[in-house]
């Protein structure tokens, strides 16, 4: 039934960053130089593999996203190689996470 009514959405495995050699976990908030260019900035954003949440967000930033990189020169490389390259992001900030406390699902009860 929760399937039919669409609340599981999917399946997956959770895989262990720092076991595949990403070590560095990050987010960023971007701010957009005119918020008409969402949709393409976001595009852009999908096509970068270490990217792996992406939200559009009220307050401050209008995209949020996470980052995993190997170090912080593979950040650094993202960041600047590919990020900030693309038209349309005015600047970002960055903030590394130094540990993942706890991660889980909303509950959900029937």
């Amino acid at each position: 039934r929760m399937i039919d009514d669409e609340i599981i959405t999917g399946s997956g495995y959770n895989i262990d960053p720092k076991k595949v050699d990403y070590g560095t976990c990050s987010y960023m908030g971007i701010f957009l130089e005119k918020g008409s260019l969402y949709s393409e900035v976001v595009e852009k954003l999908e096509l970068i593999p270490e990217i792996v949440e992406c939200h559009y967000t009220t307050g401050q930033y209008a995209i949020f996203i996470k980052v995993y990189a190997r170090d912080n020169e593979h950040l650094k490389s993202i960041l600047s190689g590919n990020i900030q390259k693309i038209n349309g992001i005015a600047s970002t900030e960055t903030f590394i996470s130094l540990e993942e406390s706890f991660k889980r699902t909303i509950p959900v009860h029937p």
